[in-house]
């Protein structure tokens, strides 16, 4: 599985027929111990209802289809969870309710 902050939508006019209805979303992975931004993207299948700046799990490859949703689904990544906190070496490393929600992204 891979962790990541949603950054953004993308919005598809023309798609495979599995994709019609589903929503994508521009996940960045993060480093889990500092929820550093790394220097990559994925588009994902949100099966959650995630949105802008939640940080998520996905699932990849096969794995990525494997629920009721997406089995049918021309996807190699979706979405299966948002995050709500990160436990590490006996210590919070993150925390949703605590986190603040102004967009304070690098550009």
């Amino acid at each position: 599985m891979l962790a990541g902050r949603v950054m953004g939508m993308v919005v598809s006019t023309n798609k495979v027929d599995s994709l019609r209805g589903c929503k994508l979303l521009i996940v960045q992975p993060i480093e889990l111990r500092t929820q550093r931004l790394l220097d990559d993207y994925v588009v994902c299948v949100d099966d959650v209802g995630a949105g802008p700046g939640d940080i998520v799990f996905c699932a990849y490859g096969s794995s990525s289809r494997q629920t009721d949703s997406t089995r049918d689904i021309a996807s190699d990544y979706s979405i299966y969870g948002i995050i709500d906190s990160i436990d590490m070496y006996g210590s919070r490393v993150y925390d949703k309710a605590e986190e603040d929600y102004s967009c304070n992204w690098p550009e």
